[in-house]
């Protein structure tokens, strides 16, 4: 049998918390039901107390169901921790150097000598028929990758361009430098839990600044399996933006974009 008491206070919440300290336990530890609402009466004359009946959850021996979904939530964050680890471990062992060599790593090669002179490219085994993988290895690389890879970007598009435009098969480029790209997608990994927390929060939906759509995938796939939470992508590129949709219950609706007005918009 569950274990159970009556309680009699001024209020409800009086009932509540004299109850708690009875049994020395949280809130989220029992459940109430309501016997019996307050009365005033009239100048104190009929007064009526709030009357309820607190529950210890569990105490019949089963595990309360929120306690169970926070269990597999758990589980489930560990196991991912996990799986990211090995797929980081397996990356580094799949990352063999070869020659840098073909119509991309000439392109390329060209381009990087007339902005630094102290670099040169790696080029790396990639699994996926099509795709030529490079990095530009050397010493203070900042300037090469960018604000927010910005330049890594633009050489990587430039490359794709360059290789793309004979008209033959079609090769897939993809550039890095100092590991940007993982440490980056890490980043935006962590940028993204953070922003849907704050949707689940507040029940609202949000607008991220506007990223390039290698960025919103990530964006994506991150919370592609978060409870109550859906992404979409609204406007066009180089403005397009992922926004985090709150799906759950009382949802609250978008605020619309603020309108700056001045003397002239009258």
């Amino acid at each position: 049998m569950a274990q159970s008491i009556e309680i009699s206070a001024k209020t409800i919440d009086a009932a509540i918390e004299k109850g708690l300290l009875e049994l020395s336990l949280q809130r989220e530890d029992v459940t109430v039901e309501v016997l019996e609402n307050p009365k005033s009466g009239f100048l104190g004359i009929g007064a009526v107390p709030a009357k309820i009946l607190m529950t210890v959850i569990g105490s019949d021996g089963a595990v309360p169901e929120k306690k169970e979904k926070k269990a597999e939530k758990e589980e489930k964050k560990i196991e991912m921790k996990a799986e990211k680890q090995v797929v980081k471990e397996e990356k580094k062992e799949k990352k063999e150097t070869v020659p840098a060599t073909g119509e991309a790593a000439e392109f390329l090669s060209k381009v990087l000598s007339f902005i630094c002179e102290d670099v040169h490219l790696e080029q790396h085994k990639c699994s996926d028929e099509g795709t030529v993988s490079f990095e530009i290895v050397g010493e203070n690389l900042g300037g090469i990758i960018g604000r927010r890879g910005e330049t890594l970007d633009a050489l990587q598009h430039l490359a794709n361009l360059a290789v793309n435009g004979s008209g033959k098969e079609k090769v897939r480029v993809l550039l890095d430098a100092e590991n940007y790209r993982e440490k980056r997608e890490e980043s935006l990994v962590k940028f993204a839990e953070r922003a849907a927390s704050q949707v689940l929060k507040y029940k609202r939906s949000k607008a991220l600044e506007p990223m390039n759509a290698y960025e919103r995938h990530i964006i994506h796939a991150a919370l592609q399996d978060k409870e109550n939470i859906s992404t979409s992508s609204v406007g066009t590129d180089p403005n397009r933006r992922v926004i985090i949709n709150y799906t759950g219950p009382d949802a609250r609706p978008s605020r619309p974009p603020r309108r700056r007005y001045n003397n002239y918009n009258k």
